[in-house]
C-alpha cells in the first residue's frame, strides 16, 4: 500500500512477467530509511510487455478492485528515483485517467497518457540511484486531471533489455511554475542555516539527553528565494556520521521555517546520535548542514519497550475495523473479517482505551458497533453477520456481513468472539454488557455437542457449513482452543452443556528431552497453549483432576524454546534468545500445523520459521524467557518491524519476513503482553458472573498453600 492508501503490484500473468515487492534493506531502498518498490521483470520473447501499478485512490468499501480517483489539477509535475541490474535504456511511464466513473481501468475505454524516461534522464537506469521530473503535461493524452486513476511503469520487449530488476523510490506529485520546470540550469541550493537549528524550540547545539517527542525545527531558503526548492529534510546518525537516517521530510517550500517531530529509537540504539538537515531540489541536488547537534538517548526501560510493543499491535486493530459493519479485518492484506480478529478487536479496544491510545468513549462506540453486527436489530429478526445456532461463519465479508467464499461457521472463531465481547462488557459497563450478554445467551452451545454413547461424546463439533453439515472434526484433544470453548459451553446462561464435556477429550502426558511433563496438543504449536489463558486467569487454580493450565502452558513453552536452542547448529537463527514455532505465516503461506515435541500427531512440522507472538503469547508464563527473546528478536533483526510492530514470523536461512500482519497473531503480541503489565484482559473477563460460574462447575478449586 502507498502513501495515498491505494494498493500495488506487479502483472503476474503472461504475456511477460513483472513480480513486484515492497524492499527495506539498505542498498535497495534510496537512503537507510523507509521502504522502496523492487520489480523483478521478464519480457524475453518478441511482444512481450508487463507492468507495475499503482492506484492512485483506496479501494471502495464493499466495492473489491473499485478505487476512487485522484485528484491532480494542483500539481504539474511527477518524479521519482531509479535505478536497475542490469542498465537498460528506458521504461515507459503511464498515467491513466477515469473515463466511465467505474472506479477500474479499462483499456480502450479509459484515457492512457505515456512517456518513455530516457528523455528525462542522463544516460540509461543503471545501479546508481537516478532522479527523473517529468512535467505532466507531457502526458498529452489526459484531458481531466481530476479523475486520475493509476500510474504504471511498463517494461516492453522491444525495449533493449528483456530481464532484469528495477527499483523506484520517492515517487511525488509536485508543483513548480512552468518556467521552472522548462529551465536547463538550476539555482545553486543553499544548506540550511545552522544557527536557527532548535529543539523544541530551544537553540542548542549540545543536549543532556534526548527522550520521548521532540519538534526539531530549522531556518533555510523558501521557493519564493529558490523555486527549485523542493524539500527540506532532518536526519539521524548512530555511527558518527558514515550512515544518516531520515527522520522526516517537510515538503511545504512556501515558509522559511522547516519542521519535523521525532522521537528517537532508544530501544535498539543505545548510544548517541549525530543530526543534520538537508535541502534538495526538484532535479535530485542536496546540500547537508554539518552536525547540528550531538546527543546522548536515555535507553528505554523493559515497560517502556513493551508499551511500544503494545501501542504498535494496537494501531492494527484501530486501523482494520470497518466502520460501517464494526467488523475486524482478518489481515493487512486486504479481504475478509474474521470473527477471531473481531473477538479479539473487541478486547483491544479495552486495550486502547485503558493506555489512552483511544479515547475511551470512542472505542465504547466502536465496541457497540462491533457487537450489533452479531444481534438482530428488531425481535425475530437476522443480524448483519451470517451465523447459525448463534455462532457464526468464520470469515466474512467486510463490508456486508455475509458468508465469505465457502466459510465454516466455526465453534472456536465464535468462542474468541464471545469471550471479547465478555470482556468488552466488564470494561465498558452499561450497554455494551448488555449487548454481550445478549450475544452469550444467542450461542446454541449443546447443539455442537456429540450427544450418542460413544466416540465422539462431549466432544464439540468444530463446525458446520451447509454444504456438509456438521463437521466431522472434533475438538477431542486437548489444545487452549477446546478449554475455552467448553469453559463458555458449561457456563452458558441460555443453552450449558454438561460439565463432563471438560473432562471428555484426551489429555496425553509427555516432557521434552528432560523437561517438565505437560499435556500436550496434536501439533505441539506454541498457540495451542496459550488461546484459553489469554482469558483465563488460570494462576493458583486447578482442576478436578490436579491440572494447572498456567503451569501446563508454562512447561509447553519451555519446550518449545528448548527445541530451538536444541536446533540452534540445523536452523539459521534458532537460540535460547530466537525462538516461537506457532501457528504462524512461512514463505509457502499460512499453516496452524507446525509445533514441537511431545505432540499427539508424534511428527511435529517446522521449516525454520519463527514467530515472534510465540514468546509474545507465553509472556504471562515466562516472563524474563519472553521479554529477552522478544527484545533480541527485536535488536538483531531490523527488518521484523514494520508498520503494526514485530510482523508476524521470519525465516532467516531464506531472508524472509512476512509481509502481512494477521489480527490472530497481533492480538497474541497485544493481550498476553497487556495481562502481563496489568492483568488488564484477566480482571475483566474473570470478574463476568457466567464465566466464574463456568470455573464452579467444571470443579475448579484454589490451590492450597
Amino acid at each position: 500500500m502507498t502513501n495515498l492508501g491505494g494498493l500495488s503490484g506487479g502483472k503476474e500473468q503472461l504475456p511477460g512477467i513483472a513480480y513486484a515487492g515492497i524492499v527495506s534493506d539498505n542498498g535497495l531502498r534510496r537512503g537507510d530509511s523507509g521502504a522502496a518498490a523492487w520489480i523483478d521483470y521478464d519480457v524475453s520473447k518478441p511482444g512481450e510487455y508487463s507492468f507495475y501499478w499503482i492506484k492512485l485512490g483506496k479501494e471502495l468499501p464493499g466495492r473489491t478492485g473499485v478505487t476512487a480517483t485522484l485528484d491532480l489539477i494542483q500539481y504539474n509535475y511527477l518524479s521519482f528515483w531509479i535505478k536497475g541490474m542490469p542498465d537498460l535504456k528506458k521504461i515507459k511511464v503511464e498515467l491513466h485517467q477515469e473515463t466511465n466513473e467505474n472506479g477500474t481501468f479499462e483499456y480502450g475505454k479509459d484515457i492512457t497518457g505515456f512517456v518513455y524516461t530516457d528523455l528525462y534522464m542522463n544516460g540509461p537506469i543503471g545501479a546508481e540511484w537516478k532522479k527523473v521530473l517529468i512535467p505532466l503535461a507531457d502526458f498529452a493524452a489526459i484531458k481531466d486531471w481530476h479523475k486520475m486513476l493509476e500510474l504504471v511503469f511498463v517494461f516492453e520487449n522491444k525495449l533493449d533489455t528483456p530481464k532484469g530488476a528495477v527499483y523506484i523510490d520517492d515517487i511525488l506529485f509536485g508543483y513548480r511554475p512552468s518556467i521552472v520546470l522548462m529551465a536547463k540550469g538550476t539555482k545553486e541550493t543553499n544548506a540550511p542555516i545552522e544557527p536557527s537549528f532548535k529543539v523544541n524550540d530551544v537553540g542548542s547545539k549540545q543536549c543532556l539527553i534526548f527522550k520521548g517527542a521532540n519538534r526539531l525545527s530549522i531556518n533555510a531558503e523558501s521557493a519564493h528565494e529558490n523555486p527549485f526548492l523542493e524539500n527540506v529534510r532532518f536526519e539521524y546518525s548512530v555511527d558518527k556520521g558514515s550512515t544518516w537516517r531520515v527522520i522526516g521530510v517537510d515538503y511545504d517550500t512556501s515558509k522559511k521555517t522547516y519542521k519535523v517531530s521525532w522521537q528517537p529509537d532508544n530501544s535498539r540504539e543505545l548510544t548517541r546520535y549525530q543530526i543534520r538537515a538537508v535541502s534538495a531540489d526538484i532535479w535530485g541536488n542536496e546540500k547537508p548542514t554539518g552536525v547540528l547537534i550531538d546527543c546522548p538517548i536515555q535507553p528505554m526501560s523493559d515497560d517502556e519497550f513493551l508499551n511500544m510493543v503494545e501501542n504498535k499491535a494496537f494501531d492494527f486493530f484501530n486501523d482494520h475495523q470497518d466502520q460501517k459493519t464494526g467488523l475486524f479485518a482478518d489481515t493487512t492484506g486486504g479481504g475478509d473479517a474474521s470473527i477471531a480478529s473481531t473477538g479479539f478487536g473487541l478486547a483491544a479496544l479495552c486495550v486502547g482505551a485503558e493506555r489512552g491510545w483511544i479515547a475511551k468513549e470512542g472505542a465504547r462506540k466502536r465496541a457497540l458497533l462491533a457487537l450489533d453486527a452479531f444481534l438482530p436489530k428488531a425481535e425475530g429478526g437476522e443480524p448483519l453477520a451470517d451465523g447459525r445456532f448463534g455462532f457464526f461463519y468464520h470469515f466474512l465479508n467486510i463490508h456486508s456481513g455475509k458468508r465469505a467464499s465457502k466459510s465454516e461457521i466455526s465453534t472456536i472463531d465464535t468462542a474468541i468472539l464471545v469471550a471479547g465481547a465478555l470482556t468488552a462488557g466488564e470494561y465498558f459497563g452499561g450497554e455494551v454488557k448488555n449487548k454481550a450478554k445478549k450475544l452469550y445467551e444467542n450461542v446454541e452451545w449443546n447443539k455442537f455437542v456429540g450427544k450418542e454413547k460413544g466416540p465422539l461424546f462431549n466432544l464439540f463439533s468444530m463446525g458446520w457449513s451447509p454444504e456438509r453439515g456438521f463437521l466431522e472434526s472434533y475438538w477431542d484433544y486437548y489444545t487452549d482452543e477446546t478449554i475455552l470453548i467448553n469453559l463458555l459451553a458449561i457456563g452458558s446462561p441460555t443453552h450449558p452443556v454438561s460439565p463432563d464435556v471438560f473432562y471428555s477429550w484426551v489429555r496425553n502426558k509427555g516432557a521434552y528431552n528432560n523437561g517438565q511433563p505437560f499435556i500436550y496438543s496434536w501439533h505441539g504449536a506454541l498457540f495451542s497453549y496459550q488461546y484459553a489463558n489469554v482469558w483465563f486467569d488460570f494462576r493458583g487454580i486447578i482442576d478436578k483432576h490436579g491440572v494447572s493450565w498456567h503451569e501446563n502452558s508454562k512447561n509447553a513453552t519451555l519446550a518449545n524454546r528448548q527445541f530451538c536452542i536444541d536446533n540452534a547448529d540445523k536452523l539459521k537463527g534458532f537460540g535460547p534468545n530466537c525462538w516461537g514455532i506457532t501457528s504462524m505465516a512461512r514463505p509457502q503461506g499460512y499453516t496452524m500445523h507446525f509445533g514441537v515435541p511431545p505432540s499427539g500427531n508424534g511428527e511435529p512440522e517446522y521449516d525454520g520459521t519463527l514467530s515472534p507472538t510465540g514468546p509474545a503469547g507465553s509472556i504471562v508464563f515466562t516472563p524474563y524467557l519472553s521479554l529477552s527473546a522478544l527484545k533480541y528478536m527485536y535488536i538483531n533483526y531490523p527488518r521484523l518491524w514494520g508498520q503494526y510492530g514485530l510482523r508476524d514470523s521470519f525465516n532467516l536461512e531464506k531472508k524472509w519476513y512476512s509481509p502481512i500482519y494477521y489480527g490472530i497473531g497481533e492480538a497474541m503480541i497485544l493481550l498476553p503482553v497487556e495481562n502481563f503489565r496489568s492483568s488488564l484482559l484477566w480482571k475483566n473477563f474473570m470478574k463476568n458472573f457466567f464465566v466464574q460460574d463456568a470455573l464452579k462447575k467444571a470443579g475448579f478449586t484454589k490451590v492450597k498453600p
